[in-house]
């Protein structure tokens, strides 16, 4: 199975009003620091309420999270008790979706299972928060990844804070998404070198 990103969908998320009119339609304001959190959320992404926990104990208001998904019946209780003015939960999403929602965003954090949603995103050209696993860091590509070791809120509050407090690493990691990512994880460019290899 071939992850990454379909071009014509991380082309047409590009442009600045994706990002304007979806930051608008969920109350986003363009100053905002946005986390985004997409995927099947089951009882092997609990940490995804460590994280949700996270953003409303930090004092900034201009910290939010976008939480999209389809939820387990076991999680939805747990789940919506954490939404508040600055952790949403907007429910499910086509797959097509999802490229706007990651696009207006400015971290995508997965402190859980991987998904999916790392390749499309490192597609995307968007800094990462994500779980340690073996066999995943294929998706740093030098800089636009940070990532999570030990499931406790403390350790993603400290990791969320790192990056939003310093605009300097943050633009890092923006570059390096930006330049490595779009490359490395492009449907056309993981076709032409598959095409090579043969």
């Amino acid at each position: 199975l071939v992850m990454g990103a379909d071009d014509d969908l991380v082309e047409a998320n590009l442009k600045p009003e994706v990002k304007a009119e979806t930051r608008k339609k969920y109350g986003i304001a363009d100053d905002d620091f946005l986390l985004m959190f997409g995927g099947k959320i089951d009882l092997f992404k609990q940490q995804l309420l460590l994280l949700m926990d996270a953003v409303n104990e930090i004092d900034n208001p201009k910290l939010k999270l976008i939480v999209f998904g389809s939820v387990v019946p076991e999680m939805k209780e747990a789940i919506e008790s954490r939404v508040s003015d600055k952790v949403k939960y907007i429910g499910w999403v086509q797959s097509d979706e999802s490229y706007p929602l990651f696009a207006s965003c400015d971290l995508a954090v997965f402190p859980g299972r991987h998904s999916v949603f790392w390749e499309q995103v490192t597609g995307q050209g968007i800094p990462m928060l994500v779980k340690h696993w073996n066999g995943t860091t294929h998706v740093d590509l030098g800089g636009n990844v940070k990532f999570l070791y030990n499931d406790s809120k403390e350790e993603i509050k400290n990791a969320v804070l790192e990056i939003v407090d310093n605009p300097e690493l943050y633009a890092e990691m923006k570059r390096v998404a930006a330049e490595n990512g779009m490359k490395e994880f492009s449907y056309r460019d993981i076709a032409r070198r598959s095409i090579e290899e043969v």
